[in-house]
This record gives structure tokens, C-alpha cells and sequence, in this order.
């Protein structure tokens, strides 16, 4: 969640009317956000999924929408080029934009900086995936340039300091480096102007000499960061809450390699909604031009084609991945409290799916065994699916690309997403014995064919851990669950070479049908996931059986 607080004037302000607490109250409510508030205090509580709204601007736009207001914003303005360089690095994806202010920036510098520490921290999980630095654009001798150096070349002035500091006293001395020095590759990262002298060591701390104050009437802002897609996410949303205050240009960048390349692009994909499906959804009807006005006054673009209206989200919007995602702003704006009720034709009475009893069987088996039921997401990335576990990536659920590079697919296997379990786990004690009952969803002959299956998987991580051992256990289960005793092995050819120990790795087959695989980690995918314990695994097909 993100708290916003704010006065009922600094509201007001933005908003260009005189509301009431009372009116922000039935606002929030309505656009399903909490409202805490005093005597003319506002305390808004955000869900996760608005991420753009990190501002007073950026809140008081969605309020507006709402009442019809118009809040100026200005359009974005081509490209700026006053020179600057980018080269490879640890943290390589780099974007820049510029922001001519209206007039000085004065009061808005609070709002500025929080608007960083809150990018920074929820959308760039603290300077990790991506970071924000601010600059007075007026100070800068450029070009510029971003590279790797030797820390016997660092020494400025660190924000709010007063003398200069080496690369030992700032990464000793300074809370930012205790905070975000293990950030920072095997060696640092600067940028630097045409002098050499040292503008900012992202992601840890700026100089002192470039730092915003409130005579400042431009801004040079960097967003650098580990992973291109949050890079890319930062940067629209800081375009989209600059944009209340100032004129934003995007700033050309020379990348030394086309590989850091962010590619950013504000196109986003476009959606076909009809009335039919509005309806089907919301259970009410809304008119195709009542959806249009709606939309439009959500910042959304919207063709009409026919009966059906093309829409496309802001490109500030990283929660819109889905029809449903549209409709549910639909809704929000016309208001829970306007969908009649819906009275069902018929009652049926409740109950368990017909496997429900089976699936419980086995957890309280491997309850009694000693190991302990994980729930796993279903979605997850090609990083532990495939990478860490040395298994070739095919055949599997990609998703469309989104805010965040973790979520990219959905789960194949599940002794991958158990091992990452693990690997975070690092701390607790051993021996850690674990299981998982879970959907992954399978891909068939067809982009647009996919079934949800039932998956079995044990993980036994210990300083014995042995295939034998977790054998013996599917074995009981199987038996007991079913009951099926016919369970044979044989070696693993193909698939799994580079993830088990040549030797410890079985296909699962019952009636000569292959109904899962087993093993024994190997060394080489344990480190991939930091483990340093033996670590043994089965997987079964539940719905085979």
C-alpha cells in the first residue's frame, strides 16, 4: 500500500475547486481508495495497482475524472539532445528526461522528492531494479557521461555535505551507501561532464554541486537501474507526474552498445470492448457512448470501429494488462452503488469437486511424513523456471510483457518455484521438507489452447538428501491415495541432463505411462539458487493418475 498526505488546501489547489473533506470522502469511495482523515488532513491509501499515482497531481487527476474537471497537463515535447553518453555497466539501462518548469520550482521540491523516494522504493524496490536522480539542469557543463571507474577517481561533494570525500570516505561514512552501497557493482558507476568532474555515483548519492533548490527552474532526471522494463516503467510515470508541472522533453541518449538500449516507447496495446461484454461483466447495461465519455475522461484514447470501440490506456497505466481491467475503471466510475442486484433464476446446493478428497489424502500423507504444504504463485519467470534450473525453456505460458521483469510466465514446473522458496529461506532452519499441490497451466497445440493440470512436487533439502528417500515417499502416496503399487523407474535421457546428478535422475512410470520425474539437484542448479545443502525432488502429474 502508499500513504498520500496532504492538506485540505494543497487538494484544493490542484483541483481548482473549494471540496469539502466530505467530498473527498464520497471521491475516494468511489475510486475505491481509503480516506483517512482529520480536522484538514487527508490521508489516502493506495492499492498496489496505481503505481503512477505516487503525486497530488496524479490523485487529484483520477478525483477530476470524476467531476468533469479539466487539470492542465503539458504535452510531451519531441526530444532534447544537449549531449549525453552512455556506456556499458552493472546497472546499464539508463533513460533521461528534461523538465522546463512553470516559473520556479519553490513549494513543489517536497513534492518532488517524495515522488522519487516513492518510485524509488515501490516501483524500483529501493534503487534495486531502477533509482531516480535529480539534477538543476542550469549547473551542468555537458556532454555527459555515464561509465564505470576506478574508485581512486571518486572524489566530490556528496549531497548535503560540504567538503569534498574519496570513494572510501563516502562508502564508509554516508547513510545512503550503508543503505544502497551493495547496489553498486565491482566498481563504481559515475556520471560525469565534460570537465571530469563528477555530477552523481548513482544508484547511492548526487553531488552537492548539481543539487536541486528552489530557484531551480529546470531539471535534468536520470532513471538508471538493473532491469529495462522498470527502467522504462519509472520513466513514464515520472513523464506523467512532471507533466503537471512543467513542459518534459525525453532527452537522446548515445548508448555505446545497442544491447543497454531501453527502447522506450510510450505505444501501449490496444483492447476491443463492446457493450456485450461491458454488460456480461457489470450485470448492467452502459451505453457505447457512455463508455467512450467515461474512458476519455480516464486519460484512455478510443476509436470507434463498427459496434465495437478500440481502446488504448494511458501510457503511464502499468495495471491495465486485460479487458477486465477497463471495466473495472468503468465501474469505479459510475459507482458500485448504481449495479442493481441480480436475483439468480436458480439455487444449487455447494460441494467439494470431485477430487477433493484424493488431493487432501495426499497432504495429510506427506503432513505425516514431516513436510510441510507451500502455496506457490502461478505466475513466475524464465529465471527459475529454466535458467537456474538448467531445463530448456519450451512449450510454456508467456504472458505479455509487464511492469514487472519477475512475472513473465506461468509456472511449468513447481520444484523450481520450491527451490526459490528455499533460496529465500536461507536463514531458517534445515533440514527443510517441503511440498506442493498446485495448478500450473500447459500450453497445447495451439497458442490459444491451454489447460490448467494438477501437480505433485516433494523437495527434501538436507545434508542427506537422497532420490531413494523421496521414492519410498511417493510410492506410500501413491499407493495410499489412489491406491496404485505398481510404480517403476528408469533413467532420465533427455530433458533433465544439466539439472540432476547423472545417475540419481528416474521417470516416474505407472502401467508403462510416464506419471512424473525424480532426483537428486545438481551441484550446478543449487548454486544457481545459493543452496548448499543436497537437495532431492519429485514431481508427479496428479491428473494422470
Amino acid at each position: 500500500m502508499v500513504m498520500l498526505n496532504y492538506t485540505l488546501d494543497e487538494m484544493n489547489e490542484v483541483m481548482h475547486r473549494k471540496l469539502k473533506i466530505e467530498d473527498y470522502d464520497r471521491l475516494s469511495l468511489k475510486c475505491g481508495l481509503d480516506l483517512d482523515h482529520g480536522e484538514s488532513a487527508l490521508n489516502f491509501e493506495l492499492t498496489s495497482d496505481r503505481v503512477d499515482v505516487v503525486s497530488r497531481y496524479s490523485l487529484a487527476s483520477i478525483f477530476a475524472s470524476q467531476l468533469g474537471i479539466n487539470i492542465k497537463r503539458h504535452l510531451l515535447i519531441g526530444r532534447k539532445n544537449p549531449g549525453v553518453a552512455v556506456d556499458y555497466t552493472s546497472r546499464r539501462f539508463v533513460n533521461v528526461i528534461y523538465v522546463n518548469l512553470d516559473g520556479n520550482i519553490r513549494d513543489k521540491i517536497d513534492e518532488l522528492i517524495a515522488i522519487q523516494e516513492r518510485l524509488d522504493k515501490n516501483v524500483g524496490r529501493n534503487r534495486r531494479k531502477a533509482a531516480i536522480g535529480l539534477f538543476d539542469y542550469s549547473k551542468i557543463s555537458f556532454p555527459i557521461k555515464y561509465h564505470e571507474v576506478d574508485s581512486n577517481q571518486i572524489n566530490f561533494i556528496p549531497l548535503e555535505y560540504q567538503s569534498s570525500m574519496d570513494y572510501a570516505s563516502i562508502m564508509k561514512e554516508l547513510k545512503q551507501s550503508k543503505e544502497y552501497g551493495n547496489l553498486s557493482g565491482k566498481k563504481p558507476i559515475v556520471w560525469s561532464d565534460k570537465t571530469g568532474r563528477i555530477l552523481a555515483m548513482p544508484p547511492i548519492i548526487n553531488a552537492d554541486s548539481y543539487s536541486i533548490t528552489k530557484d531551480t527552474k529546470e531539471l535534468l532526471i536520470d532513471i538508471t537501474g538493473t532491469d529495462k522494463e522498470t527502467v522504462n516503467a519509472v520513466t513514464k510515470i515520472l513523464i506523467y507526474n512532471l507533466q503537471f508541472i512543467g513542459s518534459v522533453s525525453l532527452v537522446k541518449v548515445n548508448y555505446t552498445s545497442k544491447e543497454i538500449a531501453t527502447k522506450l516507447s510510450l505505444e501501449t496495446h490496444s483492447f476491443h470492448l463492446t457493450e456485450e461484454v461491458v454488460r456480461s461483466l457489470l450485470g448492467t447495461s452502459v451505453k457505447k457512448d457512455s463508455i467512450r465519455r467515461i474512458l476519455l475522461s480516464m486519460d484512455y484514447t478510443v476509436i470507434q470501429s463498427g459496434k465495437d470501440l478500440i481502446v488504448r490506456p494511458p501510457f503511464y497505466r502499468q495495471d491495465v494488462m486485460h479487458q477486465v481491467d477497463i471495466i473495472d475503471d468503468i465501474m469505479r466510475n459510475i459507482g458500485v452503488d448504481s449495479i442493481k442486484d441480480i436475483v439468480p433464476h436458480s439455487y444449487t446446493e455447494g460441494g467439494f469437486l470431485p477430487n477433493h478428497y484424493t488431493l487432501q489424502n495426499i497432504r495429510e500423507i506427506l503432513v505425516g511424513f514431516g513436510y510441510q504444504e507451500i502455496d506457490i504463485n502461478a505466475l513466475t519467470n524464465e529465471k527459475y523456471q529454466f535458467d537456474k534450473t538448467f531445463i530448456n525453456g519450451q512449450d510454456y505460458v508467456s504472458l505479455l510483457p509487464l511492469k514487472s521483469g519477475e512475472v513473465t510466465m506461468v509456472s511449468k514446473n513447481l520444484f523450481p518455484e520450491l527451490l526459490r522458496l528455499i533460496s529465500n529461506n536461507l536463514h531458517k532452519k534445515f533440514p527443510q521438507n517441503i511440498f506442493s499441490l498446485s495448478e500450473v497451466v500447459e500450453k497445447g497445440n495451439s497458442d490459444v489452447i491451454f489447460s490448467n493440470k494438477t501437480k505433485l512436487s516433494v523437495v527434501s533439502c538436507q545434508k542427506d538428501a537422497n532420490v531413494t528417500d523421496v521414492l519410498s515417499i511417493i510410492k506410500k502416496v501413491l499407493a495410499d491415495a489412489f491406491p496404485l503399487n505398481d510404480l517403476s523407474t528408469d533413467y532420465i535421457e533427455e530433458g533433465f541432463s544439466k539439472t540432476f546428478i547423472t545417475g540419481r535422475a528416474y521417470t516416474l512410470y505407472m502401467n508403462g505411462k510416464p506419471v512424473g520425474f525424480a532426483g537428486e539437484i545438481h551441484p550446478r542448479a543449487l548454486n544457481a539458487f545459493g543452496i548448499e545443502l543436497p537437495t532431492a525432488i519429485a514431481e508427479i502429474y496428479v491428473d494422470g493418475l
